[in-house]
Parts: C-alpha cells; sequence; structure tokens
C-alpha cells in the first residue's frame, strides 16, 4: 500500500497573523504565502500540499478562501489537483508560443554561455521622463541593471543593455548574469506568474556618447536598438529591457504568407 509524501501544515503561524483584509483580498495573501514557500523548497516538486482542511486551520481562514487560493496556484502552473490524490507541486509548464530574444546571432547564443559584465545595479524611482517607456506610475520603484553582454568567443562586448524590473519581481536581479536562462523564465519560476505578451520595437539610431569606445565604433556609428516589453498574463508590466547593438551583429529575419 502506497502512502502519499506529504509537507506536514504548520499551525495558525506568523504569516497567518499577518492577514489583512486592508492588504487585498485573503486568499491572494494565501496565494503570496504558498507560493513563496515553494519556490523556496519548503513544499518541493512532487510532495502534496497540505490539505485544505489544514490550511484553513493554519491559516485561520474558511475553505472557500484556501479553495480560491489553489485554484489560483493551479491556474499559474505552479500545482496540479487529482482526484483522489489532493493537491501536488509541479514544475510549471512554459508557453513555447514565443521565443525570448530571438532573431540575432547574439540572442541564439547568448544563453547557451551567457558572459555579462554588469556596469550597475539599483533600485530607482520613476521619473516623469522614464514613466511612459516603463507603462509606470511616477514614483514607482524599478530595478534598473546596465550592462555589456559577451558571446562565448572574443573580447568585445556583442551589445550593451539596459534592464528595468519592476520592483515585484526585483528579487531575480540576484541572479542575472548567474543563470543560463532568460529573465522572463526566472520571473515566472521565481514568482509563479506567466508571461503572456511581448512586445518588441526595432530602431535605428546613433550609437550614445560612452558607449562607442566599449563597442569598438566609431562615434557616430549607427547601432540598432531594440526595446522589449514584458508583460504578465494580468496585463502588469514586469520588464522593459533595451539592446543596443552594432549593425554588424544584427540581423532580423521575417517569412510572410499570403493570407
Amino acid at each position: 500500500m502506497s502512502t502519499r509524501k506529504k509537507t506536514p501544515a504548520p499551525r495558525a503561524d506568523a504569516a497567518a497573523a499577518a492577514f489583512s483584509r486592508s492588504h487585498g483580498p485573503l486568499y491572494k495573501q494565501v496565494v503570496a504565502v504558498l507560493r513563496d514557500e515553494i519556490v523556496k523548497g519548503v513544499h518541493a516538486v512532487g510532495q502534496h500540499l497540505p490539505t485544505e482542511v489544514e490550511l484553513s486551520e493554519r491559516f485561520r481562514l474558511s475553505r472557500h478562501t484556501v479553495r480560491e487560493a489553489l485554484r489560483e496556484l493551479r491556474a499559474s502552473g505552479l500545482v496540479a489537483s487529482r482526484q483522489g490524490s489532493g493537491t501536488i507541486v509541479v514544475a510549471p509548464e512554459r508557453s513555447t508560443s514565443y521565443i525570448h530574444e530571438t532573431g540575432t546571432i547574439a540572442d541564439l547564443s547568448q544563453y547557451s554561455a551567457p558572459r555579462w559584465d554588469i556596469v550597475s545595479s539599483e533600485m530607482v524611482a520613476v521619473d516623469a521622463e522614464l514613466a511612459p517607456r516603463l507603462h509606470s506610475k511616477v514614483g514607482q520603484r524599478w530595478l534598473r541593471i546596465e550592462a555589456y553582454r559577451y558571446g562565448e568567443l572574443g573580447t568585445a562586448p556583442v551589445f550593451w543593455t539596459l534592464v528595468y524590473l519592476h520592483e515585484d519581481v526585483a528579487g531575480i536581479g540576484r541572479l542575472v548574469g548567474r543563470r543560463e536562462r532568460p529573465l522572463y523564465e526566472m520571473i515566472e519560476d521565481m514568482y509563479g506568474e506567466r508571461v503572456a505578451e511581448v512586445e518588441q520595437r526595432v530602431n535605428a539610431r546613433q550609437v550614445p556618447e560612452g558607449l562607442a569606445g566599449r563597442l569598438e565604433l566609431a562615434q557616430g556609428s549607427t547601432v540598432i536598438e531594440v526595446v522589449r516589453t514584458y508583460q504578465l498574463t494580468t496585463g502588469k508590466i514586469v520588464e522593459v529591457s533595451c539592446n543596443l547593438y552594432p549593425t554588424a551583429h544584427f540581423s532580423l529575419v521575417l517569412k510572410l504568407r499570403r493570407a
């Protein structure tokens, strides 16, 4: 007779004590606690979450509230419910409906052997000039990361990048340059959110002063600017990146078919 592997459910704890209706819907607060525990490995992939009754006792909330929280965790792909087996933590499935940062030689290789030279990484408050670019309110805090990106070989950077991460997902900042994965995947894994749409804008512009030398370009040279905006299924913008490529490192291929 098999027995299921389940994480013990602690009784009312500090998280439950901190719940307040002024912080938003209670089930959303339960989602945040359980998601954080899953990310930290408290509930490992393959393990069962505590039952509705156990979670209700732990958080001192109704089973209806707990049920709503579990429904949202299922929708985000972090857990799955099976008849007679309870709720199990699963590895979130990633959408393959789009490919992140493709279309250049550098893009195709950067995550197989990414090399980051981070110039700066700091939290900034959005001002009136930056707000429209980030689709953000003035005063909202974002993590700003400036870096040069290198290919697997060569000593010259392939491109310069400026990335803004919404403060709600800024926790992935400590992983930038340390993991061979796109940032949006880190956001999905760490926060259980799903990136549903990426808008990409490509422009030609003059290389800014101060970047030409590092990119081994003459002052006044033309570079390709690629700006990408990452939007969650909720419509929230969580990442905006701006990459500047020397023209020799950039190509874009589109295939169009008759309707």
